[in-house]
Formats: structure tokens, sequence, C-alpha cells
């Protein structure tokens, strides 16, 4: 590697698993790069509403000190030797759920070639840092429900991580969009993303207003919340229409007789990066960051990332 590449880096570790305080500031030792992998400096990374999950043992395994973090953005430092897509000073945004050197809590991190991609037109670096997890689930979320232009479809958790995202991408495909979200802050920042129409889903009857948006029934339904209460809603849903949803939505949802369920995964690929990066470009596209944390505050940022907020919560490399 460069000279310039340090040996030692800062990075959020844990030395066992357990609740926010195993989480601490650590110096390690920059990962090593394989032949086909990308060495990132890491500007900022997306906190996964699963990272608390993966902190707590969830995925078991694994070596300790680890880093967490699936996703995040910044630059490349060095290239392996068969790296074909990236070069040095590129801006590029990654995704790998279960890198065994170690994820994006970090100043550097060593990403496969095949699970990064260049950051899309004039994204800000906070906001790619957000993007490739949450918007490869909202894209492979298009490939269950299969929007298209004049299509009605209702977005359960339209204010969280991957519901903003799949909203502004259903808008892109012509959808005709009822946001749920959640809170008065939630409604408004769908309503600025585009939503046709907008509810607070703690606060109405979303299946009347579901009825009242569509009155021969929706077409379809992304469902990345889920509570008892939106049942009914989701039976607004026609014969022949889809529900479509990722998995770890508790409680999984169910549709009427004749409705389609389907859950999905969102993972990266170059193909699945292409597709999202065409369709983010085709306008003005906003990944919602509402707080950004230093590496010493992710003991906060993970009680926070459990409780309400808007878009993304984003980490950046300092102490």
């Amino acid at each position: 590697m460069s000279p310039s590449i340090p040996k030692m880096m800062k990075a959020a570790v844990i030395d066992k698993f357990g609740g926010p305080r195993v989480l601490h500031v650590a110096r390690i030792a920059v990962p090593e790069l394989g032949e086909r992998e990308i060495l990132v400096r890491i500007q900022a990374a997306g906190i996964g509403s699963w990272d608390p999950w993966v902190r707590e043992g969830g995925m078991g395994g694994g070596r300790f000190p680890m880093v967490l973090g699936s996703d995040g953005s910044g630059t490349v430092a060095a290239v392996g030797s068969k790296v074909s897509r990236f070069k040095p000073g590129d801006r590029v945004y990654g995704y790998t759920f279960d890198n065994p050197k170690g994820g994006f809590y970090a100043e550097y991190a060593a990403v496969p070639e095949d699970d990064a991609a260049h950051v899309p037109g004039r994204l800000r670096m906070t906001e790619a840092a957000g993007l490739a997890a949450c918007g490869l689930t909202a894209l492979a979320g298009f490939d269950r429900l299969k929007v298209e232009k004049g299509l009605t479809v209702m977005v359960l958790g339209a204010s969280g991580g991957v519901g903003h995202l799949a909203l502004q991408l259903a808008k892109r495909r012509g959808g005709r969009i009822l946001a749920v979200a959640s809170g008065p802050d939630g409604v408004a920042l769908a309503k600025r993303l585009g939503a046709d129409e907008a509810v607070n889903g703690k606060a109405v009857d979303v299946a009347r207003a579901a009825r009242a948006f569509a009155p021969e029934g929706l077409d379809g339904a992304f469902v990345f919340a889920n509570s008892d209460r939106l049942a009914a809603a989701l039976k607004q849903i026609k014969k022949g229409g889809t529900i479509a949803y990722p998995e770890g939505v508790d409680p999984e949802p169910r549709g009427s007789s004749g409705v389609k369920v389907h859950s999905f995964n969102g993972l990266p690929d170059p193909v699945g990066f292409e597709r999202l990066n065409d369709l983010v470009v085709q306008g003005p596209f906003r990944v919602e960051v509402s707080r950004t944390y230093r590496l010493g505050d992710l003991p906060r940022a993970h009680r926070d990332v459990l409780k309400h907020h808007l878009g993304k919560l984003i980490v950046t490399p300092k102490a």
C-alpha cells in the first residue's frame, strides 16, 4: 500500500457482545488489502437499525476486536492488483454486511470491489453513507412490487431509512404514493419528498386513509414498519395486488385472499448499484440525515437509532 496510508487507525470496536457500552474507540491495524478489494478512507458511515442486533451477538461468530458498520462512503486510498472499476481518489460508497476485515465504523475499510460503487451525481458524502444498504433494499422491493406509472402504492414506514428512499424511487417510476409516516415531522418529510398523500400512522385510521386514497383498492404496499394496528390497512390491497417487505419486519405483514406477499433482502452487486445510481441521478434526490455522530458517540447513537428519528443516522470517523 501507499506510504501515505498509516499502519494504524482509529475505529469504534467491540471486544465482546453486549449493550451500547461495549462500543469504544481504539487504535487498531488498518486492514490489509486483498487483490479484489479497495481500501476506502472513510468520510461517513451509516448507523443501521440492525446494528444493535449485531452488537448484541445476533449474527454470532466473529473475531474481536470487531468493527461494526455495514455501509459508508469515502475516497479510494488504494486498490488491489485485480481491481478494474476503481482508482485512488474515486468517491465511493459501499455495503458489506458481514465483512471479516471489519466494517465502516473506522478511518479505513477494506471493501470487496463488487460491494462498492461510485457516488452518484453530486450526492454529499454524508448522504452517500446512508444510501447503500437502504437504497439497495428499496430497489429489491421494486423487483417484487414492480412499480410503474399509475400504480397506487402505500408505503408503511415512509419516513424511515429505507422508506423515505423507496418513496422517492417509486415516484421516479411514476407511482402514486400514499405515505404512512411516523409523527408530524415524518409526514412533513414525506410530503417534501413527493408523496401524493401522507398521514401519521400513529395518529390516524390508516385503513380509512387508504380507502379515501384508492377507493377501488391499492395495487400494492411496501412495508418497512408494521404493527398489529396496521393490519386493517393492509386489507385495502386489491385482489391480485402485492405486499413486499424486507426480511426482519415484525410482525410479518399479511394480506387478504388473492394478495401476493413477498419478502426480500437488498444485497450488494455491481448491477444493483448501477440501477440504483441510474435512478438517483434522474432528478433531485435526498438521503435524509437527521443526526451525525462521532465515533466516541456511538453508544448513544445505538440507543437513538431504536427511537423515533427521520431517515438515517450517520457517524463520522472522529473520536
